[in-house]
């Protein structure tokens, strides 16, 4: 396993393709925002991608993931996690990618290794935050779409911004989602 970067992440974004992106099980609005962004990020650089449905996603953020899903990853493709800790994290029907993960993207400080190469950040309240420096990062053009996904992503897993681990970036991420047309409501 290799620890990257965010440039270094930027990097593996820019040189792969045909990305299938794994949440995790009981989906709660990190990882369903963060698996969003990525995916509209990833499609405006050029490169395929999808989410792949998760069937324990809730009607409360399924919103999200419109027209962004297939049922299931295909041979040959870059799969990547987002908020994802461990393996036992993930939906029984997404063990069948454990060994194939390429990417890990995370921001939980007791995560367990299981990809090839991830980028850890135990700093940020919220994976979305994460994606959202990524987004910046590769110069991929802001929009209300990832606003809002990064938006969900990141006012959730801080408890809408009242717990511990807001942070100023926290706050810096959702401005950013406000001025660029995310629904703050």
């Amino acid at each position: 396993m290799k620890m990257l970067t965010r440039n270094e992440t930027a990097d593996f974004l820019l040189k792969n393709d045909n990305y299938a992106i794994l949440t995790h099980r009981r989906p709660d609005g990190d990882t369903i925002g963060s698996s969003a962004a990525l995916c509209r990020i990833l499609r405006k650089m050029g490169k395929t991608a999808h989410v792949v449905r998760n069937r324990e996603i809730s009607d409360r953020f399924a919103w999200l993931h419109e027209g962004l899903t297939k049922e299931e990853a295909d041979e040959g493709d870059t799969i990547v996690t987002v908020d994802v800790a461990s393996p036992g994290m993930l939906p029984k029907d997404f063990e069948q990618y454990l060994g194939r993960i390429s990417l890990r993207i995370d921001h939980h400080a007791s995560a367990t290794s299981f990809t090839e190469a991830e980028l850890v950040d135990s700093a940020m309240g919220a994976c979305a935050e994460i994606i959202f420096d990524l987004m910046r990062e590769l110069q991929v053009e802001f929009d209300a779409d990832i606003a809002d996904a990064v938006y969900v992503g990141t006012s959730t897993d801080t408890g809408c911004f009242r717990f511990a681990n807001t942070t100023t970036h926290t706050f810096e991420t959702a401005a950013a989602c406000a001025a660029g047309g995310a629904r703050v409501y």
